[in-house]
C-alpha cells in the first residue's frame, strides 16, 4: 500500500502541473486574441498582466509556439500602430506645413508692398507741389498712413506664423502622447477583467 501510495504522488503532481500549465497558456492565448482585437499596440508585459502570468511562463523553452506566438503578435500590434501613426503624423505635418508656406508667401508679399510704398514715399518727400503746382502733402500722408496698415498686417501674419510652427510642433508631440496613452488605457482596461482563475498558492511557485 504504502508503495503504491508512493507511486502515485509524483503521478498526480505532474498532473496537477501539467493541468495548470494548460490554464496558463489558454489564458494566454485568450490575451493575445483579445489584445489584437484591441488594435492598439501591446508588449510582453500587457499580455503576462492580463493573462496573470509571468513573463518566465511566456518565454519557457518547452513552448516554443507560444512564445512565437506572442512575440509575433507583438511585433505586428507595434509595426501596424507605428504605421498609422506615422501616415496621420504625416498629414497633420503637411497640412500645418502647408499653412505655415502659405503664411511665409504672405508675409513676404506684404513686405515687398511696404517697400514699394517707402520707395514712392521717398520719392515723394520733397516734393511738395507736382509740376501743375498741387500740394501732396495730404497724398504723402495717405501713403503714410498705407504703410503703417501693411506693416501692421505684417506683424499680424508673422505672429499667425509663430503660432502654425507651435501648433505643428504641438501636434508632433501629441502623436507621442497618444500612442503611450492607448498603451496604458489598454493594459488597465484588461487587468481589471481578468478572472480569478489561481488557487490560493501564487502561480509562479506551481510551475
Amino acid at each position: 500500500m504504502s508503495t503504491a501510495s508512493s507511486i502515485r504522488r509524483p503521478i498526480e503532481a505532474i498532473a496537477q502541473r501539467s493541468n495548470a500549465s494548460q490554464q496558463c497558456e489558454r489564458r494566454v492565448r485568450a490575451a493575445l486574441t483579445k489584445l489584437i482585437k484591441s488594435g492598439a499596440p501591446f508588449t510582453v508585459e500587457n499580455v503576462c498582466t492580463l493573462a496573470g502570468v509571468g513573463k518566465t511562463f511566456i518565454y519557457d523553452k518547452r513552448r516554443p509556439d507560444l512564445t512565437r506566438a506572442v512575440l509575433n503578435a507583438r511585433d505586428a500590434s507595434q509595426a501596424a500602430t507605428t504605421a498609422k501613426q506615422h501616415a496621420g503624423g504625416e498629414n497633420n505635418t503637411a497640412s500645418w506645413r502647408e499653412r505655415a508656406v502659405n503664411a511665409e508667401a504672405l508675409a513676404k508679399s506684404l513686405r515687398q508692398t511696404i517697400r514699394d510704398r517707402e520707395s514712392r514715399i521717398s520719392d515723394l518727400t520733397g516734393q511738395l507741389y507736382d509740376p501743375e503746382g498741387t500740394h501732396l502733402a495730404e497724398s504723402n500722408a495717405k501713403l503714410r498712413q498705407l504703410v503703417a496698415s501693411l506693416s501692421g498686417n505684417l506683424r499680424d501674419t508673422e505672429l499667425e506664423n509663430r503660432k502654425l510652427r507651435r501648433s505643428l510642433t504641438a501636434a508632433r508631440a501629441n502623436v507621442k502622447h497618444e500612442r503611450e496613452r492607448s498603451i496604458t488605457l489598454i493594459s488597465g482596461r484588461h487587468e481589471s477583467k481578468i478572472p480569478n482563475e489561481h488557487p490560493n498558492m501564487p502561480l509562479k511557485k506551481r510551475l
